[in-house]
């Protein structure tokens, strides 16, 4: 169907959850109405007993407030104005202050109800007083609730002098330990300030101090100077080192020591080193030409030993000449790197000493800034001394007696009474239904669409290799009850005028694995008692009933009679277990539906209703495939097996108005896998107990005719 068909499906299912919970309440709607009414003239009662109450305010203007510790107004920013109107706040709602105005309190005034046990003490005058600051002002409103108009005025105004009075004298009280305290420290911070003065004048004589900064400037700048010349001694030292090296390494092999540039660029050397060339360029030539013992080959080889002999002459005194100079920078480095640490250490002490110039400076400038301040506030108290005859508190509106009362509102009480118990006796019996018996429930819906519920059956736990074949014997208490319900819903077949004469009983499902094909085969076993029967399985789809009872589920059935192939009683098997005979399917044909539509099937129907005293034939789902619409077309009407773990309360009213939109014929409705209750199967015992006349002559005609 696509996104739409969902959506509609979702908003079919809403409309089936409203209209079930308003089949619900109208069904209780006299323990509705009762409950509502019940709360509602309770709560009107109760309201009409409840005296009238008065309001009266008052409005104060807050002009200014000293602390009650004086060092908080030195302090920038200590306290703000809504800081200030806080503090008042507190003051006005303070148990002390309210055991001051009850005291002034006339004797024949009550704060109380008449039934009040605490009318007169500081709680009750607090209970009822209400101290609010005016949003963007310095205004106090002041109010006081009380069940007479004069009280509450009277107290109010009382409760505003009361404050203005109590606020002058804390004033007063404030200004005079403020005026002593602040000249207590004015005397202490000049002594301190002088203190301060004289150590800095001790400090600057000990250290002779002039400019500091100066000082620490020239320092920072010669161990800068002592710095350039470091590095460039180290340099020069390591380049001496490096060529002291290479000198030592070629100190016989002239030819590579004409490739060192500070070597070769000595003159003498330079020339003994061009001389032994063009000995040594001769000397291959006389090598040529005469033999070693020769004069003249002996003559030019001494030339050549002279030659290097004065060449390495030179070589050591130009060696000699680079090592005094490597001393010589070593011993220069030393004397710098010693200038460099006592710089330093004249810097690190001049630096602190300029530190504890600052903090001196600093505790100076701080005594001199807090001795300016403490004498602006002393002047400020002085001047005090002659405001504080005149209160910070006026009274902008005086309270005056309240002609109208703000309450109770009796009508919006009763009326949200009534609201209240309407919703919780809606919730009452929402709960209760909810909390109630499954069966009910599902009996109330099927009710509401003309269905009839014909029985219930238990849950049964199933013992065996495969679980999901029908139930055909299993053992213990549990399937002891769940014959019983069988029993049950037989009986009420037998009992019901309509269904008692339909000798074919068609069970379907709303949805696969319902477990109609357990019921139909329990079914039969039970009628199996009392009547001839025989099983049909048309759910030629997935078929069940010839697996189940150990049966070729290929075997000829009621696809083979209906196609002519084979004979009834090649079709038809005699089960043993049930005590009746068994139609199977059949082979499985490849269109289930054309085979379901044969005027053959109806006929066969027919001779069989004839022929058997009950007929039971399970059909396909009903809401899957339409299968079970043909077969309903030859039998009249269907049994439908709903699983309620399967479907919910809400699918399961869905689903009934599906099947009462396709005008499909049910003729009854059985509750599968519902939870187990002994105390039905005692009622089904008892209601079987009392039932033996009708039923007994109803079973003795059934086995008179068999």
């Amino acid at each position: 169907m696509g996104n739409n068909g969902q959506k509609s499906l979702q908003q079919g299912n809403d409309v089936i959850e409203l209209t079930v919970i308003l089949a619900i309440l109208s069904a209780r709607r006299w323990l509705i109405l009762l409950i509502t009414a019940s709360i509602f003239t309770v709560v009107t009662l109760m309201v009409a007993q409840l005296p009238s109450m008065y309001r009266a305010s008052t409005t104060l203007m807050v002009k200014g407030v000293l602390a009650s510790n004086p060092l908080q107004s030195l302090i920038p920013g200590a306290g703000s104005g809504t800081d200030e109107l806080d503090t008042q706040i507190k003051l006005l709602t303070s148990t002390q202050f309210a055991k001051d105005v009850v005291a002034q309190l006339p004797a024949d005034l009550q704060l109380g109800l008449p039934d009040d046990q605490r009318r007169d003490d500081a709680q009750a005058l607090l209970g009822s007083l209400t101290v609010q600051a005016v949003p963007k002002t310095t205004l106090l409103q002041i109010t006081f609730t009380h069940h007479n108009p004069y009280i509450s005025s009277e107290v109010v105004n009382l409760v505003a002098n009361s404050f203005m009075a109590y606020q002058s004298n804390l004033m007063q009280q404030h200004s005079h330990q403020a005026s002593d305290w602040i000249t207590q420290r004015v005397d202490d911070v000049k002594n301190k300030l002088t203190a301060s003065e004289n150590k800095l004048q001790q400090f600057r004589q000990l250290h002779n101090i002039i400019d500091i900064s100066s000082d620490v400037e020239l320092v920072k700048q010669e161990i800068a100077q002592l710095f350039l010349e470091r590095r460039e001694l180290t340099r020069q030292l390591q380049e001496l080192t490096i060529l002291l090296g290479k000198t030592s390494l070629l100190q016989q092999d002239f030819e590579q020591l004409s490739n060192i540039p500070e070597v070769s660029s000595v003159p003498v050397i330079a020339t003994l080193q061009q001389q032994l060339s063009m000995q040594q360029a001769e000397f291959a030539q006389l090598k040529l030409s005469y033999l070693p013992k020769h004069p003249r080959y002996i003559a030019a080889a001494k030339k050549i030993e002279v030659s290097k002999q004065q060449l390495k002459t030179e070589v050591d005194k130009l060696t000699h000449n680079y090592l005094v100079r490597q001393a010589d920078l070593r011993r220069m480095l030393l004397q710098v790197e010693g200038k460099v640490a006592s710089a330093t250490a004249s810097l690190e002490s001049l630096v602190n000493v300029g530190q504890d110039h600052k903090k001196l400076e600093a505790e100076i400038q701080a005594n001199v800034h807090l001795l300016g301040t403490l004498s602006d506030k002393m002047k400020e108290t002085e001047l005090m001394k002659d405001i504080n005859k005149t209160s910070s508190i006026i009274v902008v509106d005086p309270a005056t007696v309240p002609l109208s009362p703000i309450g109770p509102r009796r009508m919006l009480l009763s009326v949200a009474a009534l609201m209240i118990g309407f919703i919780g006796a809606v919730f009452l019996v929402l709960c209760l239904h909810f909390f109630a018996d499954v069966t009910s429930k599902y009996r109330h819906i099927a009710a509401r669409f003309g269905y009839k519920l014909i029985g219930v059956v238990p849950q049964i736990r199933v013992k065996g290799i495969d679980k999901a074949l029908p139930v055909i014997r299993q053992s213990g208490k549990q399937y002891t009850l769940y014959q019983e319900y069988i029993r049950s819903i037989r009986t009420n077949i037998l009992l019901d005028k309509h269904l008692n004469t339909q000798k074919i009983l068609a069970l379907t499902s709303i949805s696969p694995n319902e477990g109609k094909s357990s019921i139909c085969l329990q079914l039969a076993k039970s009628f199996s008692e009392l009547e001839r029967v025989i099983v049909i399985d048309a759910d030629l789809r997935f078929p069940a009933l010839a697996e189940a009872l150990g049966e070729n589920p290929h075997r000829p059935g009621l696809t083979n009679l209906l196609a002519k192939t084979h004979t009834f009683e090649q079709c038809v098997f005699y089960c043993k277990e049930l005590n009746a005979d068994v139609l199977s399917s059949g082979i499985r044909p490849m269109n289930p539906l054309l085979f379901l539509s044969m005027p053959r099937f109806d006929a066969i129907l027919k001779v069989l209703a004839k022929k058997y005293d009950r007929v039971i034939i399970e059909c396909p789902p009903i809401l899957s495939v339409s299968d079970a619409m043909v077969v309903a077309k030859c039998v009249g009407k269907l049994e439908l097996v709903v699983d309620v773990k399967k479907t919910p309360l809400v699918d399961f009213a869905a689903k009934m108005e599906l099947l009462e939109q396709s005008g499909v014929n049910i003729g009854g409705i059985i509750l599968n896998r519902v939870k187990n209750d002994t105390s039905n199967y005692y009622a089904t015992s008892a209601t079987r107990a009392k039932q033996p006349s009708a039923l007994r002559q109803m079973l003795h005609d059934n086995l008179k005719r068999a």
